[in-house]
């Protein structure tokens, strides 16, 4: 059977996102680090296009889209990490999806940089960032670490909105050993207000 490969932005046949689509895509300016973060880089600006993007990443089973967007983000990612990681989704959200978009972005980024990819990170039950305001995402969620920690870790999430979740994967990480921790996210939501 033929799995549809029509584009999540624009509908045409044949490319999940078509190069027309791929290169609408806004890029993300240099991003300030997270507290306890090295250094912060995304692919691309949540707007309209990119939401589309990330939606059907997200919430319409389009994890083949992880495919599509590797070769970017391994061109983007900082040299010398140990290893790559991840921010965990819920476990409600992973057993609805069946499956968490950022550990398939970690994997496909890790072969890619020729790095280990480690699950570092466990994500307790609590509501999804998602779920939350833009005051209410600052708190970040329940987050454990699960060393041993490598002394330089890669952290992949899908979506940086407030900085929150990253913050806190850099903190856990830093406690538990790790000297240099730089974050990564496909999407870089701006501020209200923001004027690039």
């Amino acid at each position: 059977m033929l799995i549809p490969l029509d584009c999540v932005v624009c509908g045409s046949v044949d490319a999940l996102l078509c190069g027309p689509c791929f290169a609408k895509l806004a890029q993300a300016p240099p991003l300030l680090p997270p507290p306890g973060a090295d250094g912060a880089r995304a692919l691309f600006t949540y707007d309209e296009v990119g939401g589309r993007v990330i939606g059907a990443l997200k919430f319409a089973g389009a994890h083949r889209l992880v495919r599509r967007l590797g070769p970017a983000l391994a061109a983007l990612a900082p040299v010398g990490s140990d290893a790559v990681t991840w921010t965990p989704a819920t476990p409600a959200n992973r057993r609805r999806r069946g499956y968490d978009q950022a550990e398939l972005l970690a994997r496909d980024l890790a072969v890619r940089l020729g790095v280990p990819c480690r699950r570092l990170l466990v994500r307790g039950r609590d509501q999804p960032q998602t779920a939350r305001d833009r005051s209410g995402r600052t708190v970040g969620p329940r987050l454990r670490c699960r060393p041993p920690v490598p002394a330089s870790v890669l952290v992949i999430d899908d979506v940086l909105t407030t900085g929150a979740t990253l913050a806190t994967a850099a903190r856990l990480l830093r406690g538990a050993g790790a000297t240099t921790v730089e974050v990564m996210a496909v999407a870089w939501t701006p501020p209200p207000g923001f004027d690039g």
